[in-house]
């Protein structure tokens, strides 16, 4: 683990100029033709924007970026309180996954509305505009062309021409410049003057983690720095990204959140916990790995069914949301008031051979950041799931519940489970890792599957 941290460092070799990104022009709230891409999959209901008073605007941003300079165009979707006076000052700031959504916004949204952030995401990555893949839950295609050529395929008066074009090459400095067009309140954000922002932290899941740590691997470069030489982003988030390279090193804060499909593949990944924030000679290294045992790599509890058919169920009710956004409060907390957050245990593995995930006498995975659900179990959570070709079920969990009569014997009755769980909800509470947004709605109201409603 040393040798890999000094390895780490080492490639941290930053040398920052007081340079400012190019200023991107913005054109928008775009309103038609209808529909929009929403950006994020509608939820249960009490769990989506609308249902805390926030509103979603879509703009087309353009600017010229990349190695040649050549032009871009890129959607921005944001979702903002309606109030102004709600706004936290922090914003969420994610390149759009290839499904076309803003997975880290859609995972935590819970928590993040509660709070009062602000959620960007911009489509900096060719993927997000052209893929047809098609999604059962989306039958007009995931990529933006295919879900409304008329919206963004072609401009009017040039039958033909992409309407929104980026060069995969130019995907980091397009995330700079409208990074720092939001970061530094410009009079031309779509932010300004109602909405200040105070600090920006940039996340991604899954592919779009991998968009995110392509950014991070070049953050050192002057093109994405502030004038005054310092980060434009102030923390990053990744979670469920895949491969056995460890994180790149940033000078801000970052957390890493691995779930049991990736802890299941390799935990090759892993690079030490750090606390080092720098010195003339030692770069700065603010890291955390958060394993979560329990936790798929997609969210199948709050997402529409459709996205996953003929998947072997019963699907997974892990609460996806709350770890994700936990993860991300620390994030906001440590790169924006520095406060440090804790550190966990890695989810256990048997070295070999063959390497495993070890489990507990219930089948879940000993280790890790903690859950109620897990702690206080009425369900073995498998993941990943059974793969079904054409689908996403391997990227999804399965729940099998308990026999009955080892249920009896750990709770003889529903008040002595209702007081297990509510006991280790609280202490998981006051040491950081369940975030207090989701103490009722995803953990107390889970108690209703065990007690029948009662």
């Amino acid at each position: 683990m040393k040798l890999l941290a000094t390895a780490l460092l080492a490639m941290w070799t930053a040398v920052v100029f007081a340079v400012t990104p190019d200023t991107p022009t913005v054109d928008g709230p775009i309103t038609g033709p209808e529909p929009m891409h929403p950006g994020i999959r509608q939820g249960p209901e009490g769990t989506n924007f609308a249902d805390f008073d926030y509103v979603a605007d879509e703009y087309f941003v353009s600017g010229t970026a990349g190695p040649t300079g050549a032009t871009y165009k890129v959607r921005m979707m944001v979702w903002r309180p309606a109030k102004p006076e709600k706004f936290s000052g922090v914003v969420v700031y994610e390149p759009t996954h290839q499904g076309g959504n803003a997975l880290i916004c859609q995972f935590a949204r819970y928590g993040i509305y509660q709070r009062g952030h602000i959620c960007i995401t911009v489509s900096s990555q060719s993927v997000v505009l052209t893929s047809t893949t098609v999604n059962p839950a989306n039958p007009r295609g995931i990529g933006l062309y295919l879900y409304n050529p008329e919206r963004y395929g072609t401009l009017p008066n040039a039958p033909g021409n992409p309407l929104l074009h980026v060069n995969n090459n130019q995907a980091n400095e397009v995330l700079a410049e409208i990074a720092w067009l939001i970061k530094s309140n410009h009079p031309t954000s779509p932010l300004n003057p109602d909405y200040h922002v105070k600090g920006l932290v940039m996340g991604g899941t899954s592919a779009s983690s991998g968009f995110v740590r392509s950014y991070m691997g070049a953050a050192h470069n002057s093109a994405y720095r502030a004038t005054n030489g310092g980060p434009i982003v102030d923390g990053f988030l990744v979670t469920a990204t895949l491969g056995s390279a460890p994180v790149e090193m940033t000078d801000v804060p970052t957390i890493q959140v691995p779930t049991q499909f990736e802890v299941a593949g390799t935990n090759a990944y892993r690079r030490p916990d750090s606390d080092e924030r720098g010195s003339a000679s030692v770069p700065t290294n603010l890291f955390r790995i958060y394993e979560v045992p329990g936790m798929s790599h997609n969210d199948s509890r709050d997402q529409p069914a459709e996205v996953f058919p003929g998947c072997v169920g019963p699907l997974s009710r892990f609460p996806y949301g709350a770890p994700t956004f936990m993860a991300l409060q620390h994030l906001i907390d440590w790169s924006l008031e520095g406060t440090t957050p804790p550190r966990a245990d890695y989810i256990e593995v048997n070295a070999g051979p063959p390497r495993a995930i070890v489990f507990d006498e219930f089948g879940n995975a000993r280790g890790g950041v903690r859950t109620p659900h897990l702690d206080v179990p009425i369900y073995r959570y498998v993941a990943p799931n059974v793969n079904v070709p054409g689908t996403l079920c391997n990227q999804t969990g399965r729940q099998e519940r308990l026999a009955d009569e080892v249920l009896r014997d750990l709770y003889p009755n529903a008040g002595r489970y209702v007081s297990k769980f509510n006991v280790r909800l609280m202490e998981l509470v006051r040491e950081g890792w369940w975030p207090r947004e989701y103490a009722d709605r995803y953990a107390r109201d889970d108690i209703k599957e065990f007690t029948h409603g009662e």
